[in-house]
């Protein structure tokens, strides 16, 4: 009996052991249909690179889950004719058709545009672009400071918020979107509209354009952000004049109460002694 009993225990414990290998073998088989295969990056790819079999590999991915632009084989990437790399692409990041270019391509400004974009450059100095620190993909406002004086007045500046929110496609020759040092450049390019550039084109020639470099969570079509559309003289007097009307509270500390001593008064008898035409006054204690 005591045998039998360890008979039916022993295949008890391979019947389990059975069926949780087969749940597991089950589980993985209904992950398998459900996912895919996507070209992701094996290592940092910078850009104007060509991609080569060794920088890419397959990555499992959800099957309703792949990004728009996924590539699902290498060959598709790294075939032939090559594509190049038309913005940083970090490790394991999914290699998109919008950053790298078509088969046998390389790496141009031009294709980085959105469609129905122009690029258009901006000459800056340090003052003009932020003191170096506008970077390729960062987002500025374009401001243009003119004088409608005609030479008549001396008061009739004005500042203009030319465009709001445009990405840096470039600065100088550099378009890497890596950099991170600050670099004080002689011509910034922007990525703006038909419209847009023409404003661009025909403000550089009227007056002095400005770049606002904006913050990192006010950037793109979401950014509600918006500065006043124009400054004047006026607004900067008004400005001042309402400063100087504001009252100036000072608060001072009370000076300490002098402590209130009073000169005793001599005690006893006080004796007036003339001589001649002086009198003087003498005290003299009493007991």
């Amino acid at each position: 009996m005591r045998r039998l009993g360890l008979i039916v225990l022993a295949v008890a414990v391979l019947i389990g052991l059975a069926a949780v290998w087969g749940l597991i073998n089950l589980q993985k088989a209904r992950a398998g249909a459900n996912n895919a295969t996507v070209v992701v990056a094996a290592r940092s790819i910078n850009l104007g690179q060509s991609l080569t079999p060794d920088m890419l590999r397959l990555q499992a991915w959800p099957a309703n889950a792949i990004p728009e632009g996924a590539f699902t084989s290498i060959a598709d990437v790294a075939g032939a004719q090559p594509r190049v790399a038309l913005r940083t692409i970090e490790a394991n990041e999914p290699i998109l058709a919008t950053r790298v270019s078509g088969q046998g391509g390389r790496a141009t400004l031009s294709a980085t545009i959105a469609p129905g974009h122009r690029a258009v450059a901006i000459r800056v100095n340090d003052v003009v672009g932020v003191g170096g620190f506008v970077l390729p993909g960062d987002y500025v406002d374009v401001l243009l400071t003119r004088d409608e004086s005609q030479g008549y007045r001396n008061d009739a500046m004005r500042t203009d918020l030319l465009i709001a929110n445009v990405r840096v496609l470039a600065v100088d020759q550099s378009a890497n979107e890596s950099e991170n040092d600050p670099q004080v450049a002689r011509a910034v390019t922007i990525e703006v509209t038909p419209e847009d550039g023409q404003k661009v084109a025909l403000g550089s020639e009227i007056g002095t354009m400005s770049l606002a470099l904006r913050r990192a969570d006010e950037i793109g079509e979401g950014a509600t952000t918006t500065p006043q559309d124009t400054i004047r003289i006026e607004d900067l007097r008004a400005e001042a004049a309402s400063a100087r009307a504001q009252p100036i509270v000072a608060r001072t500390a009370a000076p300490a109460p002098r402590p209130r001593t009073s000169t005793p008064r001599p005690s006893g008898v006080t004796v007036e002694v003339v001589r001649g035409f002086t009198a003087n006054h003498t005290s003299v204690a009493s007991e």
